[in-house]
C-alpha cells in the first residue's frame, strides 16, 4: 500500500509539474511577441528535466526565458517571415501556367518538408547548445535531415498532439509541456550521439 501512495504521489507531482508548466508557458505566450521566448524556455526545463537536474520549477523557467529571450525573439521572428514566404509562394504558384505550377509547387513541397524539419530541432538545439543565431538554424537543418528517423518521430507526434487540441480544446492546458517533453527526450538521445562523436558528452 505504501508503493501504491509512492507512486500515486510521484504520479500526481508529475502531473502537476506538466500542468504548471504549460499554464506558465501560455501565460508567458499571451503578449504573443513572447511566443518565441516563452517556448524556449519551456524546452530549457524540460532539458533539465530529461538532463536529470532538479531545481523550481518557476526560477527554472524565468532564467530560461532571460537567457534565450534575445536569440529566440530573432530566430522565431526569421523563421515566422521564411514560413509567410513559403505560404506567399504557394499562392504566386496558382497563378502560374500549369507546367511552371507543378514545377515550382514541387520545390516548394521539398522546401516545405525541410523547414517542418528544421522547426522540430529549433528549440531543442537552442537551449542544448551555444550558438548564435545563425548556428542554431543551420544545426537544426543539418541534425533534422542527418537524423530524419527522428525527425519524422518528433513531426508526426507534434501532428498528433496538436490535432489532439484543435479536436479536444481543453487539453491545451496539458499538451504543450507533453510535446516538449518527448520531442527533446527524443532530440537528446541524438544530442548525446553528436557530442560523444565530438568528444563535447
Amino acid at each position: 500500500m505504501n508503493i501504491l501512495d509512492t507512486r500515486v504521489y510521484r504520479w500526481l507531482e508529475v502531473a502537476t509539474d506538466f500542468f504548471l508548466l504549460n499554464l506558465m508557458w501560455l501565460v508567458a505566450c499571451l503578449p504573443v511577441v513572447t511566443i518565441f521566448p516563452s517556448t524556449a524556455a519551456m524546452f530549457g526545463v524540460v532539458r533539465d528535466w530529461v538532463r536529470g537536474k532538479e531545481g523550481s520549477l518557476t526560477r527554472t523557467f524565468i532564467t530560461r526565458f532571460r537567457e534565450n529571450f534575445g536569440q529566440s525573439l530573432l530566430v522565431g521572428a526569421i523563421w515566422t517571415v521564411f514560413g509567410v514566404a513559403l505560404f506567399l509562394d504557394f499562392l504566386v504558384a496558382n497563378q502560374l501556367p500549369f507546367g511552371a505550377e507543378i514545377v515550382l509547387k514541387s520545390v516548394l513541397v521539398l522546401v516545405s518538408f525541410l523547414y517542418a524539419f528544421g522547426s522540430v530541432y529549433l528549440f531543442p538545439v537552442m537551449v542544448h547548445y551555444d550558438a548564435d543565431w545563425k548556428t542554431v538554424i543551420k544545426n537544426s537543418l543539418l541534425i533534422s535531415v542527418g537524423r530524419l528517423p527522428t525527425t519524422v518521430v518528433c513531426v508526426v507526434l507534434s501532428a498528433v498532439m496538436i490535432g489532439l487540441t484543435v479536436v479536444l480544446p481543453f487539453l491545451v492546458i496539458i499538451t504543450g509541456s507533453i510535446t516538449a517533453y518527448f520531442v527533446y527526450k527524443l532530440c537528446d538521445r541524438q544530442f548525446r550521439k553528436i557530442d560523444a562523436a565530438f568528444g563535447d558528452a
